[in-house]
């Protein structure tokens, strides 16, 4: 028996709804999953959201994000006008029912894009299932430091629940 993290890029919308059914949309980047002979045992999601939706993510803690779970800024200080990057995992609770009905992380991908179209209350569409781990960004270097981007961001206390 082994563990096999499986990859899979996505680029579509996603449609998640808040604790008080506040639509919120973001652009999935990328679904991974930890399979164990054939059944899902973890999933994971990268996402980008703006800016101005990452300030409304940060001030009412989704995902979350309470301030007691996030770790120390590395790479400097996000900029407000970049947009963030946040990989998150599900849940746990919702994985069994999951891996009863889901043999692939193409079809986890597609019943994800699905659901959030089709029935946006859905509890998987909910930021409350989902555990942000990270917190990045992409930004360019000041000329005076030289050419190319740096990563800054942050780690929440969930990225140690995920082993």
């Amino acid at each position: 028996m082994s563990v096999k993290t499986l990859h899979h890029s996505v680029d579509y919308e996603l449609q998640f709804h808040d604790r008080n059914e506040a639509a919120l949309t973001v652009r999935a980047l990328e679904l991974t999953v930890d399979d164990l002979n054939g059944s899902l045992i973890k999933c994971f999601l990268s996402f980008k959201v703006s800016p101005e939706l990452y300030r409304r993510i940060d001030t009412a803690a989704l995902f979350h994000l309470d301030p007691e779970v996030r770790g120390a800024i590395f790479g400097g200080s996000l900029e407000p006008d970049v947009d963030v990057e946040i990989q998150a995992k599900l849940d746990p609770q919702f994985i069994f029912e999951l891996s009863m009905q889901i043999k692939s992380i193409k079809e986890l991908a597609d019943h994800l894009l699905k659901i959030s179209q089709t029935q946006p209350a859905d509890p998987l569409m909910n930021t409350e299932s989902w555990f942000a781990l990270y917190v990045k960004q992409e930004v360019v270097l000041p000329p005076e430091i030289g050419e190319g981007q740096l990563k800054v961001g942050y780690r929440t206390t969930w990225a140690d629940w995920t082993s």
